[in-house]
């Protein structure tokens, strides 16, 4: 004979989806899967009513869910609606920025992180096989960008040589990847534009002379991603990561914690 069992399976009887959630997951699918475009507007509250078979509170509730979300705009006033937001790269960057605050994390945390990923990526472009025309070709004009900038004005050179790393990540091929790694990108963005700036406004950001060295090493590591030698990029690529940390972080408090405010959240 077998004994009852001592806890129950359940805390209750199993409830049914939410029409709120059921909406809304719906409305959600339409939009990931871009059935629903970009700064699309939905229809108005009267149609969708109809097209759904709910109730007004119903609906009013699962389009707060999706503002709640980031994947609508609700519009108030004369020309009110809810206008379609589809998520980008740069919300993932918010997320993950306010994930890390929650769980106070420290800057030099993300500035490791990212200091690893970015020679994957690099040896990840490495291994393409239409690298020449793609990821090679927008490098090698970054670089001759930041060469023409090399007595010129500080920020616009700092914004260039910025943008050669962020086109290695989004050019490795592995979406994942150049997702995570450009939102911790992201994180540390604002820092390196804050550096730029003080050291800009100071006069202490680096001479032409010392700019050079970061050129030239941003054209070896063109050149190796061209020759698709993914050992010896990645190598660099790590070699590099601490010359910056140096130069950015040198006299910074990597102690502090990751701060989402500084991610602008934008679309």
């Amino acid at each position: 004979m077998h004994s009852p069992p001592t806890a129950s399976l359940t805390e209750g009887p199993v409830q049914p989806h939410r029409l709120p959630d059921v909406v809304a997951g719906r409305i959600r699918e339409l939009i990931l899967l871009g059935e629903l475009k970009d700064d699309e507007r939905l229809p108005p509250l009267e149609g969708m009513l109809k097209q759904f078979g709910v109730s007004a509170p119903t609906m009013r509730e699962a389009l707060r869910m999706l503002e709640a979300e980031g994947l609508i705009k609700v519009q108030r006033g004369s020309i009110g609606g809810a206008i379609v937001r589809r998520p980008t790269p740069q919300m993932a960057a918010y997320t993950l920025a306010m994930v890390l605050s929650s769980q106070r994390t420290h800057k030099g945390d993300v500035v490791e992180a990212l200091s690893q990923l970015e020679p994957l990526c690099a040896t990840l472009c490495a291994g393409l096989s239409n690298r020449k025309s793609t990821v090679v070709r927008e490098l090698r004009k970054i670089n001759s960008a930041s060469r023409a900038l090399l007595d010129g004005d500080e920020l616009a050179f700092n914004e260039t040589m910025t943008r050669f790393h962020t086109t290695l990540v989004q050019r490795c091929g592995n979406d994942t990847l150049k997702l995570l790694t450009g939102a911790l990108g992201s994180i540390c963005l604002a820092d390196v534009r804050t550096w730029a700036k003080s050291t800009s406004a100071h006069g202490h950001y680096p001479t032409a002379a010392e700019r050079l060295p970061s050129i030239e090493i941003h054209e070896h590591i063109t050149d190796l991603i061209y020759a698709g030698n993914a050992v010896e990029v990645a190598s660099v690529m790590t070699s590099h990561a601490k010359v910056t940390r140096k130069y950015i972080y040198g006299g910074s408090d990597l102690t502090a914690l990751v701060d989402p405010r500084t991610v602008h959240h934008s679309r």
